[in-house]
C-alpha cells in the first residue's frame, strides 16, 4: 500500500479492489506478485497501451492485475485512505510495517540515488515524509531525510544507512531488482 498500490471501491457501500501496475520493464515482478495473489483474481495480467500525457513522454506500455472486490481488502482502503480517497500514512504504520513489506516497497516505488535509497513519496504529505522518518528510525533504525522534488518531497534513506537497510530487505528483494540495490 505504501508504493503505487492502489485502494478502490467504486461505491461507500462496495467491497474494495486492489490494482498492481508496472512499467511493462517490470513484468516479472508484476507476475510475482500475480503469483501471490491470484487466488484473489479472475484474470491473469494485462498490457496497456497509451499516449502519456506528460511532457517529454509519448508512449506508455505498462502491465496490471486487478484482484476481485472482496471484503477483506476493505481494511486497506480504511487504513492508508482518508474520507476524501487521499493516501496517507496510518498512524500505526510503525506496529504494520516489516523487513518484508520494506522490501516490497523499494521494489515498487523506490531508487538509489547517489549514495542512498529514495522512496517515491512525493504524493504523500510534508507531515507523512516526517512520520515515515521516524518510523524507520524506531523500528528498523535507520537514518533518513527528506528531500524537496518537483511535485512534493520524497524520503530518502542516507549513506550510514544504506549497508543496514540492504541486510534487511535482501532476503525479500526479486532478481529482477538487483540493478536497484547494487547486489549480485
Amino acid at each position: 500500500m505504501l508504493g503505487d498500490l492502489f485502494a478502490e471501491r467504486r461505491k461507500p457501500t462496495n467491497n474494495t479492489r486492489l490494482q498492481f501496475k508496472q512499467s511493462i520493464k517490470n513484468k516479472e515482478y508484476i507476475y510475482h506478485l500475480y503469483s501471490l495473489y491470484k487466488d484473489f483474481c479472475k484474470s491473469k495480467p494485462k498490457v496497456n497501451i497509451y499516449k502519456d500525457k506528460r511532457p517529454g513522454k509519448e508512449l506508455n506500455i505498462s502491465i496490471k492485475f486487478w484482484t476481485r472486490s472482496l471484503p477483506c481488502f476493505n481494511k486497506f482502503r480504511e487504513l492508508f485512505y482518508n474520507e476524501l480517497g487521499i493516501k496517507h500514512i496510518p498512524n500505526n504504520l510503525e506496529n504494520l510495517i516489516s523487513e518484508a513489506s520494506l522490501a516490497y516497497w523499494a521494489m515498487d516505488d523506490g531508487y538509489k540515488g547517489n549514495s542512498g535509497f529514495y522512496f517515491c513519496t512525493e504524493s504523500y504529505t510534508l507531515e507523512d515524509n516526517y512520520k515515515l522518518i521516524s518510523i524507520f528510525k524506531n523500528k528498523f533504525d535507520l537514518e533518513c531525510g527528506v528531500h524537496k522534488h518537483t511535485n512534493g518531497y520524497r524520503l530518502y534513506i542516507k549513506s550510514n544507512s544504506i549497508n543496514k537497510f540492504l541486510i534487511l530487505i535482501k532476503p525479500y528483494i526479486i532478481k529482477h531488482f538487483y540493478y536497484k540495490f547494487d547486489l549480485d
